[in-house]
């Protein structure tokens, strides 16, 4: 099972989350707006009933949403098979903590900044620390700070998702085709 919460703002054409929402319409993942708590556990509910291998992702709000759902996650005792952020956003410079459930994951981020103005700050930023539960799991999880796009452009927060998709170390897609 693939569940992935894309960013505040819109998600149609010619927005960032949009490229998000269409993996709905490819059959490679169940795609979410950044819900409420409430919305997290109703998700946590119907993926306690299912035993396949999970695979949670999210990109600038939406990675808080998969973080938090990862949580729910712990105290039910289910696994994370892979947990994918892109750009994740922090507020008042927390630190974002991965939960021991998570077996593997990748965080692509990037310190330029975005191009909506009301990003403003550390919003559109990404962050470059991530604190690990347990230190095995430091090894599992890798993180990649982007500076510049293969055509030689600052990358940027909207930059991130088309990044997450086909210049990472590891794509996006490839996790979604790949974890059965």
């Amino acid at each position: 099972m693939k569940i992935g919460f894309y960013g505040l703002g819109p998600a149609s054409f010619p927005y960032v989350n949009y490229s998000l929402v269409q993996l709905n319409d490819f059959k490679l993942a169940a795609v979410f707006p950044p819900v409420s708590l409430l919305g997290l556990f109703s998700i946590a509910r119907s993926i306690e009933k299912r035993n396949n291998p999970l695979v949670v992702f999210g990109y600038s709000r939406g990675a808080i949403a998969a973080l938090r759902l990862c949580r729910i996650l712990l105290q039910r005792q289910i696994k994370i098979r892979f947990l994918y952020l892109i750009d994740p956003i922090s507020y008042y410079g927390q630190l974002l903590r991965i939960p021991s459930n998570v077996e593997q994951g990748f965080a692509c981020f990037q310190r330029n900044g975005a191009r909506t103005p009301i990003l403003f700050g550390r919003f559109g930023k990404g962050i470059a620390k991530y604190v690990f539960t347990n230190t095995h799991q430091a090894n599992r999880f890798i993180t990649e700070q982007v500076n510049l796009l293969k055509n030689s452009r600052p990358a940027l927060h909207e930059d991130m998702v088309y990044y997450s998709f086909f210049e990472a170390t590891i794509p996006l897609l490839s996790v979604l085709r790949e974890i059965v």
